[in-house]
């Protein structure tokens, strides 16, 4: 988790602290831009555990050049067969590689993930996702975009006086829809 911290750290120091961009013999400095989003999806549950669940995730962050989006979120993934919920916390990078619009992009947000399992058991996990994302609508102020992924939910054995409950990790197929502004 250190690692992660630190990779992440860096990268936010890199993206703010990027050369210049060259523009008629002078510099034009390229200046980060607040964003912030939401994301609305389903996610089907391939490890056979009945875990599909329902998802909303909400970003802030930051974008510049290449960068599409680097920052934090935060959300709410609710099981549909079952009363067990998630909330991964996570960063996020959001490219597509280019200083130009493209119509694909990729997504990566890691993190962990606050569990909320059967027979009132809690656990932290790790969290990841990572998908390619197409842009829907696009203005200078306003985006919308429909995302393809995997999400990865870390669940682990718990063992008490009376029973053990064998929880396995998760394994997701997701499809979000989302706006950023």
């Amino acid at each position: 988790m250190k690692r992660f911290r630190i990779l992440l750290a860096a990268l936010f120091v890199a993206a703010l602290s990027a050369a210049a961009a060259v523009n008629d013999g002078g510099y034009t400095v390229l200046k980060p831009k607040f964003t912030w989003g939401a994301d609305v999806g389903a996610s089907i549950d391939m490890s056979g555990n009945d875990m599909s669940s329902l998802d909303v995730d909400i970003t802030f962050g930051m974008r510049r050049g290449w960068l599409n989006f680097l920052g934090f979120g935060v959300g709410a993934d609710i099981m549909v067969s079952n009363s067990c919920r998630s909330f991964p916390l996570f960063a996020e990078l959001r490219t597509n590689f280019v200083d130009r619009p493209t119509v694909a992009f990729w997504d990566l947000r890691l993190g962990a993930s606050l569990n909320y399992l059967e027979h009132n058991h809690q656990q932290t996990g790790f969290f990841g996702f990572t998908g390619v994302g197409f842009n829907l609508a696009r203005s200078a102020k306003f985006s919308s975009h429909l995302m393809l992924g995997y999400t990865f939910r870390q669940r682990s054995r718990v063992e008490g006086p009376e029973m053990t409950h064998p929880f396995h990790d998760l394994h997701y197929a997701s499809v979000k829809i989302g706006v950023s502004f």
